[in-house]
């Protein structure tokens, strides 16, 4: 009968570690939503990009989006939106022409003239801009249409990628710190019962 008693202690030892599991579990899945959302503003292409420019300029509204968060070398993604600034009707690349140069610290050569099309998805225009080197660079979009032409320039520090901070892996790692924690402490607590 010892036994039998025995077994259903560690039982119910094992509910309350699977509890205290399922509920580390939760509340760093909702610490993990919470930061998530402090992120940048973003707008969803291909990607989430952040949002780096929303100007408007004689008769366009121009938003720029970039993968990833910040300008980097080898190259960063553009994601651009075109709107008549008169009604936000958006434009596409049967209504403009979109043209993007970059031009970088001296002794770098010229990315560009190159034309943007919106291939991928009607709503942006999307292009890879090379950069060779870290420092300031500029890119100049040019936008003709009907409507007329106008220049939209970016001014850009370029850096070096940084390695991110694996959240998942931080979850997962305390999760697990938080488990062992509460199986030890269930484990001691159990053998003082016993004796």
């Amino acid at each position: 009968m010892k036994t039998f008693a025995h077994f259903m202690k560690c039982s119910a030892s094992g509910t309350a570690l699977s509890a205290a599991m399922l509920s580390a579990g939760v509340l760093l899945l909702t610490l993990h939503a919470a930061l998530s959302f402090t992120a940048a503003e973003t707008v969803h292409a291909n990607g989430a990009s952040t949002i780096i420019m929303d100007r408007v300029q004689g008769p366009y509204r121009m938003v720029v989006g970039i993968i990833p968060a910040r300008p980097v070398i080898p190259q960063t993604h553009l994601a651009i939106q075109v709107f008549d600034a008169s009604d936000e009707r958006l434009l596409r690349d049967t209504d403009v022409q979109l043209h993007v140069i970059a031009t970088g610290p001296p002794g770098t050569s010229i990315f560009g003239p190159k034309q943007v099309l919106n291939e991928q998805t009607l709503r942006y225009f999307e292009v890879d801009v090379p950069f060779q080197v870290i420092g300031p660079w500029d890119v100049s979009v040019s936008v003709s249409s009907h409507l007329g032409e106008e220049e939209f320039v970016l001014n850009l520090e370029v850096e070096e990628p940084r390695a991110g901070i694996q959240w998942v892996w931080i979850t997962g790692l305390l999760v697990v710190i938080f488990a062992v924690g509460v199986w030890t402490w269930l484990t001691l607590r159990r053998r003082r019962n016993l004796a």
